[in-house]
């Protein structure tokens, strides 16, 4: 079933048409929320927080001002980010934090001692900056889907792109492990 007739299946009160709505989504929105948050049990709180947004406001969604992807990510980024204001001095990243979830998302990104420096090289950055560089490397959404998802001119995720990558590459280049970044994909114009 499309997209589209799920929704409006779902605004009927079909749970089994939003469950499939959702479910190609949901393992991105727990990723984003925890990139963001970088504590898993907040990730799942603004994950839940955002099902509830979403099952409330479907009625609202305009299909022809983007696609539904874009628009489910916009409300977890809004989620994680009021969970963030709200819990900005206890969060804390700990590199055992996740060793008896059943989860493997949190364990890919904490596997590598150089994925950890970059995510707490990502951590130290503004939450704009934040925000774009999570979605274009860690979700691999394109500028424009970025555009869309929070609400910002192409062009603006551009620049927070590149002065992120100089901010990044600066940080990374104090603790002297610049060439030690394979591929140093991150650096580079995509």
């Amino acid at each position: 079933m499309n997209e589209v007739h799920l929704i409006k299946m779902a605004l009927k009160g079909d749970n089994i048409a939003f469950s499939s709505l959702i479910n190609p989504y949901i393992k991105q929105a727990h990723q984003t929320a925890f990139l963001l948050l970088h504590d898993y049990s907040l990730a799942e709180d603004a994950v839940q927080e955002a099902l509830i947004q979403v099952n409330t406001a479907l009625k609202r969604y305009k299909p022809h001002k983007g696609s539904f992807k874009t628009w489910f990510t916009r409300i977890v980024i809004n989620c994680a980010l009021k969970i963030y204001r709200k819990h900005r001095p206890a969060i804390e990243l700990k590199d055992n934090q996740f060793q008896d979830t059943n989860s493997s998302i949190e364990r890919n990104y904490l596997a590598s001692e150089e994925t950890q420096l970059i995510i707490n090289c990502v951590k130290q950055l503004k939450t704009k900056y934040q925000s774009v560089i999570v979605l274009f490397y860690f979700q691999e959404m394109s500028v424009k889907e970025i555009s869309d998802t929070l609400g910002i001119r192409e062009g603006t995720v551009k620049s927070r792109l590149f002065t992120s990558r100089e901010l990044l590459k600066k940080m990374l280049q104090k603790n002297d492990v610049i060439s030690s970044v394979r591929g140093e994909g991150l650096w580079n114009e995509s």
